[in-house]
Order: structure tokens, then sequence, then C-alpha cells
């Protein structure tokens, strides 16, 4: 019976993560920090990035991005971006974090617009200073909001698996995607996935499980801090 126990509850917090996991967590209604201009009260929204992370906003429509980082970091953007990769295109990509770099692959024929949203905002520096939140069975990665806007198109794995490793994009309670990425970490947070069914897979890791978990005890020993995405970068396979 306990064990039973602790595994709904386990559930029951990290099933919402598979269907608006910010939101769930932090309320529909959070809009962000409330500031006044010209005596006039208003909102910042949250992005993916906390405030102080910031980079630039991109007015009008959001071009590809530069392939060879040296594009100027942008966390904001009025517009979706276009499709930037080719749907056979794969990709290299690293997070570096206090934990240590966290590799994994991604992969556009799981789904080309959630493999295209990351490539696209990882050119673009947004996970750059992006915070990390362990949750039970996998891993968080991106602020309580998004870029700007949101793109519909998820493709969720055709066998509703979600194998440890896995690399997910997360889907809001629309389910469409924001920007945040997921990574499976235990049986725990595939069997929430598969459960709830509807976000995109677009990659495995390919090393750096040591670092999550890391991080995963830090968080744990230092529950006021927050982790961050120190760099992120991603290259074309080969």
């Amino acid at each position: 019976m306990i064990t039973a126990g602790v595994v709904f509850l386990v559930l029951m917090l990290v099933l919402p993560m598979a269907a608006g996991l910010f939101a769930a967590f932090t309320g529909d209604d959070q809009q962000g920090e409330a500031i006044v201009v010209d005596d006039t009260t208003t909102t910042t929204p949250i992005g993916l990035v906390d405030p102080g992370f910031e980079g630039a906003v991109v007015i009008g429509p959001t071009p590809c991005p530069a392939t060879d980082g040296t594009e100027p970091r942008a966390t904001e953007f009025s517009e979706p971006p276009p499709i930037c990769i080719d749907a056979s295109e794969t990709f290299d990509a690293e997070f570096v974090t206090l934990g240590g770099p966290i590799q994994f692959t991604v992969d556009a024929t799981r789904s080309l617009e959630a493999a295209n949203l990351f490539v696209t905002l990882a050119r673009f520096g947004v996970y750059e200073g992006a915070p990390i939140y362990p949750f039970p069975g996998v891993v968080a990665m991106g602020g309580l909001g998004d870029a700007g806007f949101r793109v519909s198109g998820a493709e969720p794995p055709a066998d509703g698996r979600y194998p440890v490793g896995s690399v997910v994009m997360l889907t809001d309670t629309d389910g469409a995607m924001e920007g945040q990425v997921m990574i499976v970490t235990d049986e725990t947070g595939a069997a929430a996935l598969e459960a709830a069914g509807q976000d995109p897979i677009i990659g495995s890791i390919t090393g750096g499980l040591d670092a999550l978990q890391l991080l995963r005890d830090l968080q744990a020993d230092n529950e006021q801090v927050t982790y961050r995405v120190q760099s992120a970068e991603v290259s074309p396979t080969g």
C-alpha cells in the first residue's frame, strides 16, 4: 500500500508535465512581473529565460539563424520561425551545466516542427541561462513561459513510448510547443509521458546522465538555488 501510494503521488506530480507542465505547477494566471511605465501598470511576459538573462528582441518575421554559431543572441520573437532545417537532418547538441555537459542527438525525422523549434531556438542562444527543473523521472530545461510564440504541429511518437533517455519538446494544455525541453531520466517519467501521449520526441541523450543526477542532487541540497544551462550548442551530425 505504501509503495502504491508513493507511485500514485509521483505520477500525480509528473502527469501535468506532459500537458502544460509549468501551467500546472505555477497556475494559468501567472503572466510575469508587474511593472509601472508612465503611471500605467503593465506586465512583463514570462519567457524561456528569466529576467536578467534576456537577449535581443526580434520584431517582425523571424529569420532562420546563422548555422555557424555567429548569430547574435535573441530570446524573444514576435513571430514563429519558418522551417529552417531539412526534414531528414540530424544534429548533435550539447548543454553545458554546473553538473557537467549533457549531449544528445536531434532527429528531424521524428517530428520536424519540434526539431526545427529546438534547433532554431538553440542557434539564437535562447537556452543559454535557461533554468533547469529536476522533477520525478524527468529534468526540464527552459523557463515558465515561451519565446513570444507557440508552435503547433507536435508529432508524438507513433508507438506512444518514451524510453529513458528520450529528449522531448513539451506541449502546453492546448498541444502547442513553447520551447521547453525535457529529458526522461527513469521509468516514472516515461510512464507519465506515455499516459498523456502528446509530446514529441526530438532525440536521445548520448552522454550526461551522470550530470543530470548531479544536478538533481545539487537541487535537493540547495532548494533555493536555480541551476541553469551555461551554454548550448547544436551542429549537424558529422
